[in-house]
């Protein structure tokens, strides 16, 4: 029989991933393969696209010179590329002025992009005192669908992560925003719901807008990244899977769907039919992993029991897996180590299965 510890998400920089996801360290000192979004230029107010130090993406927008006719100061850039159904989309918010009143964030199921014609939803954290915010954008107007009061320190680095999922037929869409500080990215500081349906596709990118008629921006962005798998219920359970498998999104990662005496987790973990009662995984969900990078070697540590062998496997979708290439196992006192080369590695998700002996 074999047991499957829960799965992280754990972002790496390395080569080019599948079509559907996007990532960007700006480490090229370029934005190729974005559309930046500078809706007052043609009227003299051009954003600025800069690279500090060649390895992160800084957007400052001008003052407006008509705020009456054309709105604040505002900018951005996003990926026309890709257009996702569900989209899960990511940027560290590295640095910003924080004497400049400003709503700085990612955006998400972009479309019809320019000047008071921008459809979509946004994730934003407001410098002014205002918190988080999850809205619907409406040719650039913001209705506010969530909120959560948080203070954010300049100069400490914090990673926005912004999550949709749609079901109209079915009349819900489920957003959920999160702000980790890039020292834990396993402990959300504070989450925002909401719920919203109106733009079931499109784009993403990041933004800047100020909150005063005569102000600026200035932010500064870097790993950006953006996909289609979603788990905006936070069960640690695929939402499109869910929705497949079990119907929709609201079934808890320990319930028991088909109650064959497997939970919902057990059974996505292992790749079995969570609605039929004769599918087992033969697997067990038990952890946490402990998973950090220490000198240029990715660490996953996790609690060991005797009489059983472990591997670690590597996913990019969640859906196949295979055993990760050259990690070291190192067992002691109960407590099992994998170590392996950090450099070249994708966007991963990690589990680290069992075998009894």
């Amino acid at each position: 029989m074999k047991r499957y510890l829960p799965v992280l998400i754990l972002p790496l920089l390395g080569p080019c991933l599948p079509a559907e996801i996007v990532q960007d360290d700006f480490n090229e000192g370029n934005d190729a393969g974005w559309e930046r979004y500078s809706p007052l230029a043609s009227f003299g107010a051009p954003v600025e696209f800069s690279f500090p130090e060649g390895s992160s993406y800084r957007v400052q927008a001008p003052a407006s010179p008509n705020p009456g006719a054309l709105g604040p100061a505002r900018g951005g850039s996003y990926r026309p590329d890709v257009v996702y159904e569900a989209f899960r989309v990511e940027a560290d918010l590295l640095d910003w002025d924080n004497d400049i009143t400003q709503d700085i964030g990612v955006l998400g199921s972009l479309g019809s992009v320019g000047l008071a014609t921008t459809n979509g939803y946004a994730f934003s954290y407001d410098t002014g005192g205002g918190g988080l915010f999850i809205s619907s954008v409406s040719g650039e107007a913001a209705t506010t669908l969530g909120s959560q009061t948080i203070t954010l320190v300049p100069g400490r680095g914090y990673r926005l992560v912004f999550q949709g999922f749609f079901a109209p037929e079915d009349f819900y869409g489920q957003l959920v925003g999160e702000v980790f500080a890039l020292d834990d990215l396993e402990t959300p500081l504070a989450v925002v719901f909401g719920t919203d349906f109106t733009y079931t596709s499109g784009t993403c990118g990041v933004f800047t807008s100020t909150a005063n008629d005569t102000g600026t921006t200035d932010a500064t962005f870097d790993n950006y990244f953006s996909s289609s798998a979603t788990d905006v219920d936070r069960d640690g359970m695929v939402d499109q899977w869910e929705v497949d498998n079990l119907g929709d999104v609201f079934w808890y990662d320990d319930e028991d769907f088909d109650e064959d005496g497997q939970t919902n987790l057990e059974e996505f973990l292992g790749g079995s039919d969570p609605a039929d009662p004769n599918s087992l995984s033969g697997s067990l969900a038990i952890g946490p992993l402990d998973v950090g990078v220490t000198n240029g070697e990715l660490v996953v540590g996790f609690s060991a029991q005797a009489g059983y062998s472990y591997e670690l496997e590597t996913s990019s979708d969640l859906q196949g897996w295979s055993p990760a290439a050259g990690p070291a196992l190192i067992r002691e006192n109960g407590a099992g180590t994998f170590v392996m080369p950090v450099a070249g590695q994708e966007q991963l998700y990690l589990r680290v299965v069992g075998s009894r002996e």
